[in-house]
């Protein structure tokens, strides 16, 4: 007969148990980043130390007031859509990609599943009672946890809010860079540019003070007026982000905005 444990080590073993459930739940920050992807520039992926701040694309761009209230108003017209998202946050000794599906409906349902290796069968949502329910993949994806939609556990690698993540929200963060004093710049016509699937409409943000530095810069679909890619050289930790197999309006469930 084998020894028989005594009934303090399952105890112990129970504990270890429940810190290690607790650290994988802790550790949920989803990173949701709708700033965040591949960044393509020069037809490869960018390192840490050539993400960098970057002149203007051409000395030949008009004022992109008017692209970004036509980005404002078609996003804000769309009533569902689903779409494919990778990221890439560029820290200071790191980058952290990622890849998921986000689904939204109006007026703020949002789903959010990671499908790629950073934090893979993640599953975070807001639904209709302004909640988020979220649970991290693994050994402890039946547990689900309730908070605040503006939770920090939600925020993406480089800060931003997964409440921020849809298009329309991040169309009106353009506008309200205008509004505080910031200037835009877009190309005459849609073209074809690497990393870019199809033409795009260049957007560029950027400061009065100094109109050679970038701060944002958006590849803009010239039919949906939906952003295809946007690199934040703005932010503390910069970061690069495409949207791809988007689907507008497919008419989704509001049960798909429960967990």
């Amino acid at each position: 007969m084998g020894h028989k444990p005594h009934p303090s080590q399952f105890h112990k073993s129970r504990l270890k148990l429940h810190i290690l459930c607790s650290g994988l739940i802790l550790a949920l920050p989803l990173a949701l980043s709708f700033c965040g992807l591949e960044a393509f520039a020069g037809g490869g992926r960018h390192g840490v130390s050539n993400f960098k701040p970057v002149g203007p694309l051409s000395p030949k761009m008009k004022d992109g007031a008017a692209l970004i209230h036509q980005m404002h108003r078609h996003a804000g017209a769309l009533n569902d859509y689903s779409l494919i998202f990778e990221t890439i946050t560029f820290k200071e000794k790191e980058t952290v990609s990622e890849k998921g599906r986000l689904y939204f409906k109006k007026p703020k349902l949002m789903r959010l599943e990671e499908i790629g290796e950073y934090k893979n069968g993640s599953v975070a949502v807001i639904g209709k009672d302004g909640k988020a329910r979220a649970h991290a993949g693994g050994l402890v994806k039946f547990i689900t946890l309730t908070m605040s939609a503006d939770d920090k556990q939600l925020n993406a690698a480089n800060g931003d809010r997964m409440l921020d993540s849809d298009f329309a929200s991040l169309a009106a963060l353009l506008e309200r860079r205008l509004q505080e004093g910031n200037l835009a710049r877009s190309t005459e016509v849609p073209a074809a540019y690497e990393g870019v699937e199809g033409q795009a409409y260049v957007l560029e943000l950027y400061h009065q003070d100094n109109p050679e530095k970038v701060l944002k810069r958006i590849y803009v679909d010239p039919v949906s007026y939906l952003p295809l890619r946007w690199d934040d050289y703005d932010y503390k930790t910069p970061c690069s982000s495409t949207w791809s197999a988007v689907k507008v309006n497919p008419g989704l469930k509001d049960e798909l905005f429960e967990l």
